[in-house]
């Protein structure tokens, strides 16, 4: 293979692999399966595509491999294919979010809007988790919270928080996390429970963050 053959082929297999991600819904859907392995249907419930176009999706990504597959009686489960393509996701999220000033407006406003400005990174959550006056709670869906959950959280759907409230104190702290850092399941957890006189801050990032930092912990 001549050196412009070979470059012209690497090339062209790396920009199959952008497009890939370069689709709103796909990046949505790898969200998702970073909380841990669903069904064509778990994807639908959490997006509100269509059994078609996410199955479309899911196929893009498998064929691509970004997702892998497996089947179980009359339903197939998608995950992402493994750690590495995670850290390469969130490395692109970090990065548009810090260097392209439209995204850094955009969610700064999100966080404004829902009084979450002051969050609180995965640094300083460390410090505080061990804190009795601090309840870590997490606001994803119990299904994605039984797969994995940040350790020492407690489960409190977000649409189950309002009925809940009479079970927290006010003298504890609240961290609210969730699915990421474009997850607004933290934010409105936020807005409720300061609206409602707790003391609440949501997490800056979310389980996947944190879960790939235990993994790097790990392999040192």
């Amino acid at each position: 293979m001549k050196g412009r053959e070979f470059k012209d082929a690497m090339y062209d297999g790396l920009a199959k692999l952008m497009k890939a991600l370069a689709n709103p819904a796909r990046l949505e859907i790898i969200e998702m399966l970073s909380q841990g392995e669903k069904s064509v249907e778990g994807v639908v419930a959490a997006t509100n595509l269509t059994v078609a176009n996410a199955s479309q999706h899911l196929q893009v990504l498998k064929n691509n491999n970004i997702v892998k597959s497996r089947k179980e009686g009359h339903y197939v489960y998608y995950s992402l294919v493994n750690s590495e393509f995670l850290a390469l996701y969130q490395h692109i999220t970090k990065y548009a979010t810090t260097e392209i000033a439209e995204l850094e407006k955009t969610l700064n406003r999100q966080r404004e809007d829902n009084k979450a400005l002051n969050s609180v990174s995965l640094d300083e959550l460390e410090t505080m988790i061990h804190n009795k006056n601090v309840l870590l709670m997490d606001v994803r869906p119990s299904t994605e919270y039984e797969f994995d959950h940040i350790t020492g959280a407690v489960s409190v759907p977000m649409k189950e928080l309002l009925c809940c409230l009479k079970d927290f104190s006010k003298e504890q702290e609240i961290i609210a996390y969730c699915r990421g850092p474009f997850c607004v399941l933290a934010d409105e957890a936020v807005r409720v429970l300061s609206e409602n006189g707790f003391k609440v801050r949501r997490l800056d990032e979310g389980y996947p963050e944190w879960k790939m930092r235990q993994l790097e912990k790990e392999n040192r």
